[in-house]
């Protein structure tokens, strides 16, 4: 079974990234976001939706997320940015507490700046190795800017 990283540990993928939107959807897939809200009536259940560069989040201001044991994030490229701006706004404006997942051409090297936005889980091509990757996830431990997680600054932590 693939593996990811989830919440800082490495774990078996149980979710199907569909990619392919003419796919049938299963309880175990991860569909299209532009899928899920076209068929959001017939499609039935399914574990997720996934947002693709450019879609944007407000589409979803009206959904209760809480249906979705996952959200996932598409990076056609490493350099594309938007997807950063989108976990962000799931988690502080649409409120949503379940897995966020970077999806695609995302680096290791960007685990640090993905977990300060809102992600917790990563699915990364083959060809990485994930215990490297995992070492890279636990390499700062405090930052001086707030965050997702801790939104006051340093200097109003003391």
């Amino acid at each position: 079974m693939p593996k990811l990283i989830k919440n800082g540990e490495i774990v078996d993928n149980l979710y199907t990234w569909q990619q392919d939107s003419e796919s049938a959807a299963t309880e175990t897939s991860i569909v299209p976001m532009s899928k899920w809200l076209a068929e959001q009536n017939t499609i039935g259940p399914v574990a997720g939706i996934w947002i693709d560069a450019g879609e944007g989040v407000e589409s979803l201001t009206d959904i209760d997320l809480t249906q979705f044991a996952v959200i996932g994030i598409n990076f056609p490229a490493f350099v594309d940015g938007r997807g950063f701006s989108y976990a962000r706004l799931l988690r502080e404006r649409l409120g949503y507490k379940g897995e966020i997942r970077a999806l695609g051409s995302f680096i290791a090297d960007q685990l640090g700046y993905l977990l300060r936005v809102g992600f917790n889980g990563f699915q990364f091509g083959e060809e990485v190795d994930l215990e490297k990757a995992l070492a890279l996830h636990k390499s700062f431990s405090i930052a001086y800017q707030g965050d997702v997680n801790e939104p006051r600054p340093m200097f109003l932590r003391r």
